[in-house]
């Protein structure tokens, strides 16, 4: 699948990013997308193709309970509860959590507007599985580092985070959305975080675009 059109999402994050605002663009994307898919770019009605990739390849080493962060339209977290996890699944923007009990009437999903900047309470070390998939790679360096302690912290000891971005060279600048990472920025979630490292690979193809993917698996260390 092409990339979509992305000049709708872009406007709104410079928009809001002079006004000193990083997040704020996403609720207003989906606000004036009113179900109109075409100007949603993540938007593609399908769970993640790396990440059907990466469950299969470690089918029997991940459990349950699941989270997926900034679930968008809900396609990753469907995947995740027909596979047998019990999951929760949230995004800052109350507009895609509507349109996710719209499409899922029937869904074992629990899903609920939260902040990563400020998880719930009763999220924080429960999850065997955190699912990461383009949201770090939406908002802005400055604003991304932030979010690294609270994403950890979702983590039960021994749970995995499964993360999937975009690929940005040491030396190459981006103007975003999206803002793709380097390595040595993801390599700073393991150090900072006291997480380890399992899995790291650069896939070429992406999945789903011509745009290469990190790949990763980062695990808490038991208790």
């Amino acid at each position: 699948m092409q990339d979509k059109d992305r000049r709708l999402s872009q406007q709104l994050a410079r928009e809001h990013l002079e006004r000193g605002d990083g997040q704020g663009w996403f609720e207003e994307l989906y606000r004036q997308a009113a179900g109109d898919l075409s100007v949603v770019p993540w938007a593609d009605m399908q769970p993640h193709p790396l990440l059907l990739e990466l469950l299969d390849q470690l089918e029997g080493r991940l459990n349950g309970p699941a989270v997926v962060v900034g679930c968008g339209l809900g396609d990753d977290a469907e995947e995740l509860a027909r596979r047998g996890y019990s999951v929760t699944a949230f995004d800052l923007a109350p507009t895609a959590i509507e349109w996710c009990r719209k499409r899922w009437p029937e869904s074992r999903v629990s899903y609920r507007q939260a902040d990563l900047l400020d998880p719930p309470a009763d999220m924080l070390g429960r999850f065997s599985t955190v699912v990461e998939i383009h949201t770090l790679q939406a908002v802005p360096e400055e604003l991304r580092r932030r979010m690294l302690a609270p994403l950890a912290s979702l983590l039960a000891p021994g749970g995995r985070l499964l993360l999937i971005c975009r690929v940005r060279e040491e030396d190459e600048e981006i103007d975003g959305p999206p803002w793709a990472l380097s390595r040595s920025e993801l390599e700073l979630l393991c150090t900072q975080c006291g997480l380890e490292t399992e899995l790291f690979e650069y896939h070429a193809t992406g999945g789903e675009t011509g745009s290469p993917r990190w790949f990763c698996v980062f695990r808490r260390p038991p208790a």
